[in-house]
């Protein structure tokens, strides 16, 4: 698969996408029995390890995974589409953007990290040493993703005008590929290419989200169709429980999930060191009130900021189970 730029779904993208949608649902919400299709992201330790599949086989359900996917968007374009179960675990942002836009999803489970790591790295021949440096500065970000929202935040903070900023909107491997080149001055984005940029290209962190921010923007995420939910709960249950077994896994075992990942990644060993340093721990839930409280807070404080093309009532969009 050909790692291409990637927008959120929009309304003709749906349009264009309804008939494929209408012929999978012959069965239970586009669903086939004893089958769930999950996408991966280029680097997915479940997928890897094979723990999950083999766990869901011992509960009657055979894995079908779909991908590899650059990022969230064109996963959740997958589940509406009807070629995907489940989007993989990505960014609230785009899919509430991908509902906004038509999209008939749900979310069904929520994860949040610490530390935060998502940062704005700057170049390191650009003289930029904090975020007021980037007046007049290009500055990459993923569209209605975490990369925005984190350079939105960091501008409004240190009283920086959007407006005296020029946004690009790229993918990470394309952003990397310019960031080493020097054709963009900085770039907000998440761990491992942050660790690349810092350790092959020499960027300086300069605004970090667990550092700057005092709550939590955006979360890590699985959606389905709304059809699927309603009529395969008991699966659903059984993926979420899996996906939370291997992330209780990864916590314990950070360095080596990290190991796992570099079989596709091809990581110089410092950039994985510095990655490991900071041990990052995952908790998965499914769809509980607190998410809904806190998917609903960062999508109110995207809204306001005009990330997301207008408000969104979460709780309309999720489904407890």
């Amino acid at each position: 698969m050909t790692l291409s730029r990637r927008t959120f779904l929009t309304a003709a993208g749906l349009t264009a996408l309804a008939a494929p949608l209408a012929a999978c649902a012959g069965s239970a919400g586009g669903a086939t029995q004893g089958k769930v299709r999950l996408t991966y992201s280029t680097i997915s330790v479940p997928k890897a390890r094979g723990v999950l599949e083999k766990t869901l086989k011992d509960q009657g359900l055979s894995v079908e995974w779909v991908g590899p996917f650059p990022n969230h968007a064109p996963t959740l374009q997958a589940v509406v589409g009807g070629t995907a179960d489940f989007s993989f675990g990505g960014s609230t942002t785009p899919a509430d953007q991908a509902i906004l836009s038509g999209a008939d999803l749900v979310y069904v489970a929520w994860a949040a990290s610490t530390p935060r790591t998502t940062a704005i790295v700057a170049g390191a021949h650009t003289g930029i040493e904090k975020v007021t440096d980037l007046a007049g500065r290009t500055v990459a970000v993923n569209k209605a993703g975490l990369g925005e929202f984190l350079l939105v935040a960091a501008l409004e903070k240190y009283h920086v005008p959007r407006e005296s900023v020029k946004v690009t909107y790229l993918n990470p491997p394309e952003a990397s590929a310019a960031f080493g080149a020097g054709k963009i001055d900085a770039w907000a984005i998440w761990q491992g290419f942050r660790e690349i940029a810092e350790v092959q290209y020499g960027a300086k962190p300069i605004f970090v989200d667990g550092d700057e921010l005092d709550f939590q923007i955006d979360f890590t995420s699985y959606l389905v169709r709304r059809d699927y939910a309603e009529q395969n709960a008991d699966t659903i249950r059984k993926v979420i429980a899996a996906f939370q077994a291997d992330y209780d896994w990864q916590n314990q075992h950070y360095k080596e999930s990290l190991d796992i990942g570099n079989a596709v990644s091809h990581y110089p060993q410092a950039v994985l060191d510095k990655m490991a340093a900071k041990n990052v721990q995952t908790k998965l839930a499914l769809i509980d009130d607190e998410g809904i409280a806190q998917l609903q807070r960062g999508a109110d404080w995207l809204t306001q900021r005009k990330i997301l093309s207008g408000p969104i009532t979460i709780a309309d969009h999720a489904v407890k189970l």
